[in-house]
């Protein structure tokens, strides 16, 4: 790789591992303050929305500013945030700290890719962002274990202070990445009716996404029984299988190409899907439930890059911060779906619930491809077909 791309990947290792550790303890640590169940979902929404807000209204400021000048900035204030929330301990300032961790994780999304795409070839980006997925989700399953044993051997506002500032070690190797900007004109403007589209698909994914995978564990802990030790390792194995999944991508669109690559990771998962709601068993539940998180995690670096090529470049953070928001939406939609089904312990149904969601992201992802089948990228090409 590149030298700045080697920095890149070396400084995601200290955030993403930073985030890991984080992503554990913040919920023990609201309720090590005696927050109720409502506020700490309250506080997750609060930053799920400002989130997606930001990601729509501030993606074109992105481009405007220059998406490596963000990209930056946005990496020193989500640490921040962490940071701000171990100072705090009364729930008007968790709002305000959960908030600005939704603003600086949302505008990171949006331009972490666009820098990436930078820095690498047209015909290498697929496997460029599946590397970097496979690596990040990798170091932040291994955060998400390291910060088990900090809070275990020494409390959850350590494991916090620890975490943030591993990430924020970041932002000094950041700042010597040298990334071109493609500058836009103008700061706001409407986004596309191709952006639009393509939000569509990021909204209908996260729903058949969060439909399951946001209520995994309670399912093998609460409705088939598994013990909380495993099902801890479960939720543990499912970042890793992520990681696995992106790291085959390169191999899968060289022996396969891209379209047959998408029809059969769609296909696997849907396949996997339907049959976690013919079983009882919490062991082969949990193995199909890894199974599938490795091939859903296969369409999102083959599409974000035919998404880059499809895109002008500087329509970048834009077109990501709109996907953003349409995947918030989605993944908010699924959510509340998911969880009244799974209240009226309805496992089976929320399994076939998230497969038909996944066959219509399909098709609708295809007609998409079909709909805007000249591109235009940087270098007028798209990744094989």
């Amino acid at each position: 790789m590149k030298p700045a791309l080697t920095l890149y990947f070396s400084s995601e290792v200290f955030l993403s591992t930073g985030i890991g550790i984080v992503q554990y303890a913040l919920p023990f640590y609201y309720v090590s303050h005696h927050t109720t169940d409502a506020v700490v979902g309250l506080l997750f929404a609060i930053n799920a929305i400002c989130g997606g807000l930001a990601a729509l209204l501030l993606g074109p400021v992105a481009d405007r500013i220059g998406a490596s000048k963000v990209w930056k900035w946005s990496s020193a204030m989500l640490p921040i945030s962490y940071l701000l929330t171990c100072l705090t301990h009364t729930t008007v300032l968790w709002i305000l700290t959960t908030a600005l961790g939704g603003l600086s994780g949302s505008l990171l999304m949006s331009t972490e890719n666009v820098v990436l795409s930078s820095l690498s070839k047209s015909q290498e980006m697929a496997g460029i962002l599946s590397k970097f997925v496979a690596m990040y989700m990798f170091v932040m399953g291994a955060g998400n274990i390291l910060s088990g044993f900090l809070s275990a051997a020494y409390s959850y506002r350590a494991a916090l202070v620890i975490g943030a500032v591993l990430s924020l070690c970041a932002m000094p190797m950041r700042v010597l990445v040298r990334a071109p900007d493609a500058i836009a004109h103008r700061a706001f403007r409407l986004p596309s009716r191709k952006i639009l589209v393509m939000s569509g698909y990021a909204c209908l994914f996260g729903a058949g996404s969060a439909l399951l995978n946001q209520f995994a564990t309670l399912i093998v802990h609460g409705e088939f029984g598994m013990s909380t030790d495993v099902t801890s390792w479960v939720a543990a194995a499912a970042t890793f299988m992520v990681s696995l999944g992106s790291l085959f991508v390169s191999a899968l669109i060289r022996r396969f190409k891209r379209n047959t690559t998408l029809a059969l990771s769609f296909a696997s998962s849907i396949g996997i899907t339907v049959a976690m709601a013919f079983t009882r068993s919490p062991y082969l539940f949990s193995g199909l439930y890894l199974a599938r998180t490795a091939t859903t995690a296969i369409p999102g670096p083959i599409v974000d890059a035919t998404f880059l090529d499809l895109t002008p470049s500087t329509d970048f953070s834009q077109m990501f911060g709109v996907r953003v928001f349409g995947t918030n939406v989605g993944t908010a939609a699924g959510s509340s779906f998911g969880g009244s089904l799974l209240g009226h312990h309805l496992v089976s149904g929320m399994a076939v619930a998230s497969a038909s969601v996944f066959l219509v992201a399909s098709l609708y992802l295809f007609a998409m491809l079909r709909m805007f089948s000249r591109p235009a990228g940087r270098d007028g090409t798209l990744p094989s077909t």
